[in-house]
């Protein structure tokens, strides 16, 4: 189940922060761990104001997007929970409200790219990310007359 958190919970938020961190330190192996942890309270305090749309399996959430208009902040999914789906229902879903939709992924994350390539997107751009001086690619995906 796919569901857009209006007022989310301190408890809905809690897993949601605790995702993101356990995420990014397993997907990310080239950044040091103490980036993610050092960054954890301000991102707290970012999904608070964010627009969450979460996944659930069942009544527990799994894995999450941050959408800000059309630019996806990240997409996470518990390990155990990858290839099963939730990812792409989430982006399903942000594909059903959105004409274009953008992002960046880590040059060295290649899963995700190519998850997002499986996803219809395209690379648009390469650039580096300040906050960490890893390379970057932007990618983008337009709704047309083909994926409508």
């Amino acid at each position: 189940m796919i569901k857009q958190l209006t007022e989310p919970t301190s408890a809905e938020l809690n897993r949601i922060s605790n995702i993101w961190l356990t995420s990014n330190i397993e997907a990310h192996d080239f950044i040091p761990r103490s980036y993610w942890e050092k960054n954890y309270p301000m991102v707290l305090q970012q999904l608070a104001k964010s627009d969450l749309i979460t996944a659930y399996d069942g009544d527990k959430i799994v894995g999450f997007m941050g959408l800000d208009k059309n630019y996806i902040e990240g997409i996470f999914v518990e390990s155990n929970h990858l290839h099963q789906g939730f990812g792409k229902s989430l982006i399903e879903h942000a594909k059903a409200t959105h004409a274009v939709l953008n992002l960046s992924v880590y040059g060295k994350n290649q899963s995700a790219i190519e998850f997002y390539l499986a996803q219809g997107f395209t690379k648009s751009s390469d650039g580096i990310d300040s906050n960490t001086g890893e390379p970057e690619i932007q990618m983008v995906w337009q709704k047309n007359q083909f994926n409508e």
